[in-house]
C-alpha cells in the first residue's frame, strides 16, 4: 500500500488501527512512521496533511518511504564522540586549574591600580577558563616572586 492510499483512507474516516492491522504493524507504530516522514493531523482541517520538507513522498510504499527518510544512527559512536570532547574540554581546564597550597590558611585583601587593558584580558581569561581573578593574580605573582627569588640568587652583590 502506497503512503498516498494510506493518507486517502485516513482521510476518509478509516480507523488507524485498521489500516495498521492490513499493514501488520501496531497503529503506534504507523502513526510515528507517517510522522517521521512529515504527516501530521490536522484538527481544523479533520485530516492528515503533508508539513514535512521537500516532495510529498505519496507514490512510495511506506517501507520504502521510511528507508529513504530513516538513517540509522549508531548512538554508542555519537556518545563517544561527546564523551571525548567532554574528557578534552576537562583535561583543557584541569590543565588552568591553579592550585592554591593547602598551608595558605590566611588571606589578605588589597586594592592595586592595573592597567585596563590588563584588566579586560583577566576577565575574559577569567570567565573563559572558569578561575576566579583572585587565584589567576596569585598565581601570577608566585611565579613572578620565584623567578626574582631565582634572579635574587644569581645576583647576589645586589
Amino acid at each position: 500500500m502506497t503512503i498516498g492510499e494510506i493518507i486517502d483512507r485516513l482521510n476518509k474516516r478509516e480507523s488507524l488501527a485498521i489500516i495498521a492491522k492490513r499493514l501488520e504493524m501496531s497503529p503506534y507504530t504507523l502513526s510515528k512512521k507517517l510522522r517521521m516522514l512529515g504527516y501530521e493531523y490536522d484538527g481544523e482541517q479533520k485530516k492528515r496533511i503533508f508539513i514535512g520538507e521537500g516532495e510529498e513522498p505519496r507514490h512510495l510504499y511506506l517501507q520504502e518511504a521510511v528507508a529513504l527518510q530513516y538513517v540509522k544512527i549508531d548512538y554508542q559512536v555519537l556518545i563517544y564522540e561527546q564523551l571525548q570532547s567532554i574528557y578534552e574540554l576537562l583535561q583543557k581546564r584541569e590543565g588552568c586549574i591553579l592550585l592554591t597550597p593547602e598551608n595558605c590558611t590566611e588571606k589578605k585583601k588589597r586594592t592595586f591600580s592595573i592597567c585596563t587593558e590588563v584588566l579586560e584580558r583577566l576577565d575574559i581569561v577569567s570567565v573563559a577558563k572558569g578561575v576566579h581573578k583572585s587565584r589567576i593574580v596569585e598565581e601570577a605573582l608566585k611565579e613572578f616572586l620565584q623567578r626574582y627569588e631565582v634572579s635574587d640568587e644569581s645576583y647576589p652583590d645586589k
